[in-house]
């Protein structure tokens, strides 16, 4: 399993379609699958498993967590 994001992750390449995904993710509070990684192997994009959900949107959550811990 991947440890950093990927080179195309929509959450660090900004983009009109990478921002779209983000900008889903955040609203609805969905993860998605890493898209680098061949469909085959990682079903659809928003049918999230752990081991190919995307690492931007893990860190994103890693973030919330802590942000959340601190405010409590």
């Amino acid at each position: 399993m991947c440890k950093k994001s990927c080179k195309e992750c929509p959450w660090v390449v900004r983009n009109k379609f990478n921002d779209m995904i983000i900008g889903h993710s955040m609203k609805h509070d969905k993860s998605h699958n890493c898209h680098m990684i061949p469909p085959e192997k990682r079903g659809g994009l928003w049918e999230t498993k752990e081991e190919t959900k995307c690492i931007g949107r893990k860190q994103f959550e890693k973030q919330q967590e802590y942000e959340s811990n601190i405010i409590v």
